[in-house]
């Protein structure tokens, strides 16, 4: 009897883990449709609008700075970081990360960007045990110092503006299995132009599954999915006179009411594979670990892109990264125009009367001036290093990283070195403290 007891409650239990991996892998599955149709036209990264041509959603949305890189480690590998995120610096890439925090985890980056641009994230997570995890995330963007000019002072007021944007969220990522988590982050967003402002609210949810084949790990997220924004502020109000026939009846101050933006909604997947080390079922080691990336995501407002990286890791206490981006440029098309004259004169049409004497002479000419477009040619990069048809944003990215243990405390220093094209080498530096 006792027998039977304990093969029914193994086989209950078995049921149980089965059920709930099941519900997890469906979980998974339903994040995966919008991931691969949320943008089956591939427009061009370009804003340009052409008669009978798609259109581009470049500059359609606000909250951009949501969507830059913070956290060095993930910077490092070129952004293939959803399924590598963990600890306190994953709530930016991937919520679900934060479930393998051992402990208290605080992590802080800080990035000076091009044209005096700086980001800066603040991450702290907290276990509360039986496979919860609480988190709290901020991020911060600044423009620095630019000058206001006017119509009236087109070269400057002597006042300066900036603009900013802020995030403030709070994370709640459960181990629904021992190798499936699912997160979710509620943030509020305020971005701010000057005086005028625009707040609203947006979630982030992700998931982290250990396929258990070859060492492979799946990881998948939607962020910003919200509530779009419209700015508003002092500036925005102007005086209205009601009625300009009646002299004398006062004049009435009105707000303009400003166009709504949605926020840039992305879809992020990747996959880690463990090569050596980690969870490879072909070398395994205790000492070094090897893990390659691969990420793909798709931004509301540009095109479909993609990342590769890796990570090596020796003894869980220096690391060394690196990562390429996909996708991160666009095609250079300009349309050349030019001026064709016939030379001859068309009926109805006024002639040039060149001598001023009123009268229509043989040797003046006439035209139609007619624009035609004449050829159609593409324009390649200012700096040839970056090819002959396109212009890259971003495309390479290096780093390291250092875990020490002192006294019982984890400290981690990341450091992230990105080539943005054009624009110039931006480096990002991350500071973590593990309890």
């Amino acid at each position: 009897m006792n027998t039977i007891k304990m093969n029914y409650a193994q086989s209950s239990l078995r049921s149980s883990v089965g059920a709930t991996r099941l519900v997890g892998f469906v979980l998974i599955m339903l994040l995966i449709p919008p991931m691969i149709f949320a943008q089956s036209d591939r427009q061009d990264s370009l804003n340009v609008v052409l008669p009978g041509e798609d259109f581009s959603k470049v500059a359609t949305s606000i909250g951009q700075f949501l969507k830059l890189e913070y956290g060095a480690a993930g910077s490092a590998v070129g952004g293939a970081y959803t399924a590598l995120a963990h600890g306190a610096g994953a709530m930016s890439w991937n919520p679900a990360g934060i479930a393998f925090s051992n402990g208290p985890d605080l992590y802080v980056s800080s990035t000076k960007l091009y044209a005096g641009i700086t980001s800066n994230y603040l991450g702290l997570t907290l276990p509360l045990g039986g496979g919860n995890t609480l988190g709290i995330i901020a991020q911060y963007m600044n423009s620095g110092d630019m000058e206001v000019t006017t119509l009236d002072f087109p070269n400057g007021t002597g006042e300066n503006f900036q603009v900013s944007g802020l995030a403030l969220g709070l994370a709640f990522t459960r181990m629904l299995t021992d190798r499936l988590a699912i997160g979710v982050t509620g943030k509020l967003i305020r971005e701010t132009i000057y005086r005028e402002t625009a707040s609203t609210f947006a979630f982030d949810v992700g998931s982290n599954f250990d396929l258990g084949i070859y060492g492979m790990v799946l990881g998948m997220s939607i962020q910003n999915f919200g509530l779009g924004a419209r700015y508003d502020g002092p500036d925005l109000n102007q005086i209205v006179d009601i009625n300009d026939d009646i002299q004398g009846n006062p004049e009435l101050t009105s707000r303009l009411l400003t166009e709504e933006w949605p926020l840039p909604i992305v879809f992020r997947a990747g996959i880690r594979s463990d090569v050596i080390g980690g969870k490879s079922p072909w070398f395994p080691s205790p000492v070094h670990r090897l893990s390659l990336l691969a990420d793909a995501n798709d931004p509301f407002d540009a095109v479909l892109r993609g990342a590769l990286g890796f990570e090596y890791g020796w003894n869980d206490i220096f690391f060394v990264r690196g990562g390429y981006k996909l996708k991160y440029e666009w095609n250079i098309n300009y349309d050349i125009y030019t001026t064709q004259y016939n030379n001859e004169y068309d009926l109805g049409e006024t002639y040039f009367d060149q001598n001023g004497n009123g009268v229509r002479d043989e040797n003046e000419s006439y035209t139609d001036g007619l624009r035609v477009k004449s050829d159609e040619v593409n324009i390649g990069s200012w700096d040839s290093y970056y090819g002959s048809d396109k212009y890259a944003l971003r495309r390479f990215s290096i780093g390291m990283g250092l875990k020490y243990n002192l006294y019982g405390t984890k400290l981690l220093f990341d450091y992230s070195y990105s080539n943005y094209g054009i624009i110039g080498m931006v480096q990002q530096v991350s500071l973590g403290f593990g309890f």
